[in-house]
């Protein structure tokens, strides 16, 4: 939190467009919409774990994200479970919020 992006609303706008494409175009999309259902054919009621594993090694070059990849595997039960893309979503989205919370947290900017 530097001083000079004080003010600066633009940047909330464009974090808030990319998670827009990151995650729910992108990510939850491809990886919960198109190939999930697609893999309960190949790994039958294990096919959340077989998503879980390749939604890792698709992250695997953030190396810092590691711990949090195990958290993954509730967005793909959380899709395969319900049905529905949404679910994913919704909880994908509460671990990213909870992720920015602890580095906020922990680098003294919230009180």
């Amino acid at each position: 939190m530097d001083p000079q992006f004080q003010g600066q609303w633009w940047i909330l706008g464009l974090t808030l467009t990319s998670m827009l494409f990151n995650y729910l175009l992108g990510e939850e999309l491809l990886f919960h919409g198109v190939l999930l259902p697609r893999m309960a054919g190949v790994f039958g009621r294990w096919d959340w774990v077989a998503n879980s594993v390749l939604f890792g090694l698709y992250h695997v070059h953030r190396i810092w994200a590691w711990p949090s990849l195990i958290a993954s595997c509730f967005d793909a039960w959380a899709a395969r479970r319900y049905r529905s893309l949404w679910m994913s979503v919704i909880v994908h989205g509460v671990q990213g919020y909870f992720i920015v919370l602890v580095v906020a947290l922990l680098a003294g900017w919230y009180p």
